[in-house]
């Protein structure tokens, strides 16, 4: 069937189909990078038609782009890849709060002697650390209970208004600095949340230290090892409600990040 009747026969032409695409590309990047859409969570098929089905919804709000219509292939291509990118900074600002919780746990499990103990995370399809793993689940959990995804949804449609379809990416200069901040940001809120259990895990091993210097015979190792896991356990429980609250607090900072990308 000739492309172009179908198009007739649908009621679509050349430059809203572009503009589709271009809508389509730059909804695909969030779901490559973001939190929740990102993960291989749920059939593939269905995520592809949720996000055609917002791309018919949302591109008749959008203006169109310069070169609509004229069936540049070219300059086509590069505003696919450009829109691409837009959505995948935009959510990645966000993913990097829920990558300091794996920090986190990766720094609680190797001071609570955990760091070998490994689990397949059926989400992502990689091995990862069992407190790593416990925390991102703790951290998605919340991030949907704040509505983060629709937070993110609204942004990246907000964003066809502030970085017009085809206006490439954001300045380098913007880009680069909510980068180096939610980079820093990252690292700050993984020790912030690790905090505890490094003091706890640090003073058990002074203390078995000078046990050991006391008394040799003392096999210390095997008593730390065990030690340190069961008061670590013990002090993420205790300090689960902090985790929270810093979580949420820390979460709009990186939503707000994300917003001054795509200038918002």
């Amino acid at each position: 069937m000739d492309p172009m009747a179908l198009l007739d026969l649908l009621g679509f032409s050349t430059g809203e189909v572009e503009r589709m695409v271009l809508v389509l590309s730059r909804l695909s990047g969030l779901a490559l990078s973001a939190p929740f859409f990102s993960r291989s969570v749920g059939s593939m098929r269905f995520r592809a038609v949720f996000f055609m089905a917002m791309t018919v919804v949302v591109y008749p709000l959008v203006p169109p782009w310069a070169h609509e219509g004229k069936g540049l292939v070219g300059l086509m291509f590069m505003a696919v890849i450009a829109e691409v990118m837009v959505g995948a900074v935009f959510g990645l600002m966000v993913h990097f709060a829920l990558v300091s919780t794996q920090l986190a746990g990766n720094i609680m499990g190797f001071q609570m002697g955990l760091s070998m103990a490994q689990v397949m995370d059926p989400t992502s399809g990689m091995q990862e650390g069992v407190l790593s793993n416990l925390l991102y689940m703790a951290a998605l959990m919340l991030f949907l209970i704040m509505d983060g995804h629709h937070l993110l949804l609204e942004g990246i449609v907000r964003s066809f208004r502030s970085i017009p379809l085809g206006a490439g990416l954001p300045s380098a200069e913007t880009l680069l600095e909510a980068v180096v901040e939610a980079v820093s940001k990252l690292f700050v809120l993984g020790i912030m949340i690790s905090a505890p259990i490094i003091a706890a895990t640090m003073l058990l091993y002074l203390g078995m230290g000078l046990i050991n210097r006391a008394s040799p015979q003392i096999q210390v190792f095997f008593l730390s090892m065990p030690l340190a896991q069961l008061m670590g356990l013990m002090i993420m429980g205790v300090t689960l409600a902090v985790f929270a609250e810093v979580f949420v607090r820390e979460m709009e900072t990186f939503v707000t990040l994300a917003y001054r990308v795509v200038g918002l």
